[in-house]
């Protein structure tokens, strides 16, 4: 079984190396991007198909096919709309965890997660262009925050495939329970801070449905 489902493996390879090689870059940021991560997913194809882990390679498999799907959505969407700067630094910075994850590949010990993280990431934006009646990619959600004990709570997100990172990427404007922020889709990490309190961050998927209506999230208290 497993000699079976290597031979698949390495032919999604060969299929995932020569879309790359057929992608014509029309000299812009978002393509040059775009090559980039197919590059590097490249890379990582040829070190993952050298390993004995099937979840590694299962998780892979579906982050190529997710890039294959959202990947000529955006295009589309930058042709007609441009995508903002909010949404361009979301797809960068998966591209340099992708890269980090490349270059680091024989000893990081969340390889697979952070391959989930980022086809979490990619499918919740393809589902809301698809839910856009105008196909638009840079949809912002407002997304509001109460935590399930107390208030006052400063709210605190980055990006899911950035765990590992020491950062805060964004503030909310109030504290609970009052905090709002508009984002575009992912998948993220939110948390709640107060006075030397610290919440463990929790994975939310952030997507339109096409309503427009706020996503409301109730994070945990931190003890």
């Amino acid at each position: 079984m497993k000699n079976t489902y290597k031979v698949l493996f390495s032919f999604s390879v060969l299929v995932f190396v020569t879309s790359c090689s057929s992608y014509k870059s029309t000299n812009n940021e978002l393509d040059a991007l775009l090559v980039a991560t197919q590059q590097t997913m490249n890379q990582l194809a040829e070190k993952i198909a050298t390993t004995e882990k099937d979840s590694l390679t299962t998780a892979f498999i579906k982050l190529e096919e997710k890039s294959k799907e959202l990947f000529p959505a955006l295009v589309q969407c930058n042709a007609k709309y441009k995508l903002t700067k909010a949404y361009m630094t979301t797809l960068e910075e998966a591209q340099k965890v992708l890269v980090r994850l490349d270059d680091n590949f024989a000893s990081m010990e969340d390889r697979a997660f952070v391959l989930n993280a980022i086809y979490l990431d990619y499918d919740s934006k393809l589902k809301s262009i698809n839910s856009s009646a105008t196909s638009d990619a840079n949809t912002r959600i407002k997304v509001t925050v109460d935590s399930n004990e107390d208030d006052g709570f400063f709210v605190f997100g980055k990006l899911s495939y950035e765990q590992d990172l020491a950062i805060k990427r964004f503030r909310f404007n109030r504290p609970t329970q009052n905090a709002s922020l508009e984002v575009v889709p992912g998948y993220y990490l939110f948390w709640l801070e107060k006075e030397g309190r610290v919440g463990t961050p929790e994975l939310h998927l952030i997507m339109s449905d096409g309503s427009g209506e706020p996503q409301k999230l109730v994070l945990k208290t931190p003890k």
